[in-house]
């Protein structure tokens, strides 16, 4: 069984695969207090949670947001298996074609989202990841990656609001109103958070197609995806697991065996 590990500022997602199916998926808070040995006893107890204990660990791929986080995951996956633990970075092969200035300074999330999308969809292609942050990133008819944008997330805009005004207040977004017209403050923060979100996308999908010179697949993946989805009105694919499926396959790459 491969591990796949994608940390991201909130939560690490777990991926167990066994050869090209996924087993199991989980989700652990990031905490970069936590020692390595710490987190390969959580890890211990995830697996154990799946039933998938039993089962040898031939190797883990980990991408991460999160400064030095990558490291104490690496060093908690080898109290678990003998095989590679490969950490996205510089020097690891991933076949993906980057047409971009600094590619050192793109996210390995984003890079492992990126494989995945580009020998799965047509292209050309935009990978909308909503999470922290709410990042597109572009492929073109050739599926390299020639460009991206950052904006805030849906749950980090709320926040902000909360937090730099006087009388916004703290929303929650388990009951979306069904139009645009909000009745009171919190109806009109969620919609401006979940409708404006939805709205962006579809406004910059018509700016990358303009770029990349054909409408691209759309491909929806990250925490706030099935929150926003629903006020979409553009045809997208929802892809919760890409980043794990990309790092399977850039494992894969680099070691040439099947993650069993």
């Amino acid at each position: 069984m491969l591990i796949a590990l994608d940390i991201g500022n909130n939560h690490v997602t777990i991926g167990g695969f066994d050869g090209d199916d996924i087993r199991f998926v989980a989700s652990i808070a990031t905490d970069r207090k936590q020692t390595g040995e710490e987190y390969a006893c959580t890890l211990k107890n995830v697996l154990a949670l799946h039933h998938a204990d039993s089962l040898p660990v031939t190797g883990a791929a980990i991408c991460s947001v999160v400064p030095g986080m990558a490291h104490t995951m690496a060093r908690a996956l080898r109290f678990l298996t003998d095989g590679p633990v490969l950490v996205v970075g510089t020097g690891v092969k991933t076949g993906l074609n980057l047409k971009i200035a600094e590619p050192r300074s793109l996210g390995t999330d984003r890079v492992a989202t990126a494989v995945h999308a580009s020998h799965t969809y047509p292209m050309p292609c935009v990978v909308v990841d909503l999470g922290t942050a709410t990042t597109f990133t572009a492929l073109d008819h050739t599926g390299a990656l020639v460009g991206s944008a950052i904006a805030p997330g849906v749950q980090l805009s709320l926040t902000a609001l909360n937090e730099h005004t006087a009388q916004l207040p703290t929303v929650g977004l388990d009951d979306v109103p069904q139009n645009v017209l909000g009745r009171n403050t919190a109806e009109a923060l969620c919609i401006g958070a979940v409708y404006g979100t939805a709205a962006m996308i579809e406004g910059m999908t018509e700016r990358y197609a303009a770029a990349l010179g054909g409408t691209p697949t759309v491909v929806l993946t990250g925490g706030m995806a099935e929150v926003v989805r629903p006020y979409l009105r553009i045809p997208t694919i929802h892809a919760p697991t890409l980043a794990l499926l990309g790092l399977a396959d850039i494992w894969r790459r680099n070691h040439g065996r099947e993650a069993k």
